[in-house]
């Protein structure tokens, strides 16, 4: 009886994190069985259990919103991260053009809403910022549909580059100009010198030395992803010492290892897992701590959500309709423009959060809010599967040569320059390699730890993703990859190789180094597209002197 009288209810952080990551299982399992965005179900769980809910995580508790915190830093980072810089490179007219319509026409309606309610300058500014901003949210679907490579659809993706990084700009002066002290002029000055610092270090330095730390601990798996954790936190930070919100540092982060991370490279995976499991959902599940529903369902919320939604979505309803034509895009491709840049998740959340914690925005502006960010993810995802349907699928182009590229060797591993080969010509598109070994005649592979020193002596070459094994000959395995995997390039590490033109273009290693001399193309069936003058220009800018000569030996035939 003694021991029954002892026992306590559950409190502090055990049950805290408890009950967070049970709303982090079951939420969005929930909500998706209902046909609904699991994000919601995040943000309605964290009401659950909020205070305002079923108090299991009461008003004073700091623990879940500063883990929130460091998920905001992690979204943003993986907005920079996973935008693809090749889309806004081949369609940069296109793309800076609507992204700057698209920017401008809801941000003038946000104002325009603010000052028709009577707000302060910073809250109408940053009413317009965060309602101008988007994320890709549905951008999954329309691509799996075969619409990646529509140039409506492309360009769409590489405006987010620019209407994301003009909001956050726009969030970086609002929130300096209130929290610093000083002069207007002066917090300005020292906002524009942070910008003009977090570019340069993002452009030139932080690439290169994480770069540097991946060649040396890239093998280790925890070692590569904390390194990359350094580097935003390391931006992050720094972007606070001038006075700049740190999700602007994150974002800058992003960007800058865009091309380090390959999108479909191990790091890439990591960094998803860690991000989809858990700094992302807390995040959710903080916001949704904010809710009141005695707030959000009062008239006075609901009538602003209205306004809000009107803006944002009819701005970009706007925005979609003015620059359509004028790109000769069809109506067809303009709805599938304007799918694409309706969700309001990431920069939207972060600029209300922000808004919301420097005293701009109160309650009511957040759960509003929150009511655009639900009613622009369901039309999205409704709209979606419209476009998905009625938009024919859009044959793609050969896809850039470095964009996923086998390396097939022998048992005794690929050598030094086959590594730098495969490196040199997969960062300038972002991205990813793969190695199979192969084994010839009876040859042991590798295994254990004469495996794990092979991968050692990978990564120091900024190697980024996976390697394999198999029992297989080597021209069977460029056979097999070819058919199986759909490599952009297969990079063959046996001089003797040979093999009549296939469906990919094959790159035969035959010398030391990795220069243009130093290697053979068996080019793909049909048409030359270019991908030997392309080969050759990137191994010349990557090899210690400029060696003329690939388009001379690339072969026509076996």
């Amino acid at each position: 009886m003694t021991v029954l009288f002892a026992i306590q209810s559950p409190s502090g952080p055990v049950l805290e994190f408890l009950v967070l990551f049970a709303v982090i299982l079951l939420g969005p399992i929930v909500f998706n069985r209902l046909g609904l965005p699991g994000l919601i179900g995040l943000v309605l769980g964290g009401y659950l259990i909020g205070s305002h809910g079923l108090g299991l995580i009461g008003a004073g508790n700091q623990t879940v919103p500063e883990l929130g915190q460091l998920g905001l830093l992690y979204l943003m980072f993986v907005a920079g991260l996973e935008l693809d810089l090749r889309v806004l490179k081949d369609y940069r007219k296109a793309a800076v053009g609507f992204g700057l319509i698209a920017f401008a026409i809801p941000f003038l309606l946000g104002a325009c809403v603010g000052i028709a309610l009577g707000w302060s300058v910073p809250a109408i500014c940053l009413l317009g910022a965060l309602l101008s901003s988007h994320t890709l949210i549905v951008y999954p679907t329309i691509r799996d549909a075969g619409l990646g490579g529509n140039p409506a659809i492309a360009s769409a993706v590489g405006a987010t580059v620019l209407t994301d990084t003009l909001a956050l700009i726009v969030l970086a002066i609002v929130a300096g100009t209130q929290t610093g002290s000083g002069s207007i002029e002066i917090i300005l000055l020292e906002i524009a010198i942070g910008l003009v610092v977090l570019i340069a270090v993002g452009l030139f330095v932080l690439p290169r030395a994480v770069d540097f730390a991946l060649r040396g601990w890239g093998s280790d798996r925890v070692a590569r992803y904390v390194v990359i954790i350094v580097a935003l936190l390391l931006m992050a930070m720094l972007a606070q010492v001038f006075g700049i919100e740190p999700i602007v540092g994150a974002f800058f982060a992003g960007l800058a290892l865009n091309r380090l991370v390959p999108n479909e490279g191990p790091s890439m995976e990591r960094i998803e897992f860690f991000g989809a499991a858990v700094f992302i959902p807390v995040f959710l599940v903080s916001i949704g701590l904010l809710l009141e529903p005695s707030v959000m369902f009062t008239g006075h919320t609901l009538g602003l959500a209205a306004l809000l939604i009107a803006a944002a979505l009819g701005g970009k309803a706007i925005a979609c309709g003015l620059a359509g034509p004028l790109m000769g895009f069809s109506r067809l491709e303009r709805l599938g423009m304007y799918v694409l840049t309706i969700p309001q998740a990431a920069a939207t959340l972060a600029a209300t959060l922000i808004g919301f914690e420097i005293g701009v925005f109160g309650t009511t502006v957040v759960n509003a809010v929150l009511v655009l960010i639900l009613v622009s993810i369901v039309v999205a995802a409704f709209l979606a599967q419209r476009v998905v349907k009625l938009m024919p699928a859009h044959v793609e182009h050969t896809p850039p040569i470095g964009s996923r590229i086998l390396v097939v060797t022998t048992a005794t591993g690929p050598s030094e320059a086959a590594v730098r080969v495969a490196t040199l010509l997969a960062r300038t598109d972002g991205g990813h390699s793969d190695v199979l070994v192969t084994s010839v005649g009876g040859e042991r592979l590798p295994t254990g730890i004469e495996l794990r020193a092979l991968e050692r002596r990978i990564f120091r070459h900024g190697f980024d993703g996976h390697l394999r094994t198999g029992v297989t000959s080597v021209a069977d395995a460029v056979s097999h990859s070819v058919l199986a995997g759909e490599p952009s390039l297969v990079l063959v590490d046996d001089p003797s190789f040979v093999c009549p033109p296939g469906p990919v273009p094959v790159l035969v290693l035959q010398g030391t180094t990795a220069s243009p001399d130093s290697v053979r193309l068996i080019p793909a069936a049909g048409p030359g597209d270019g991908v030997a003058d392309e080969i050759r220009r990137r191994l010349e800018r990557g090899s210690p002197r400029a060696i003329p000569g690939l388009g001379k030996r690339a072969e026509t035939s076996a």
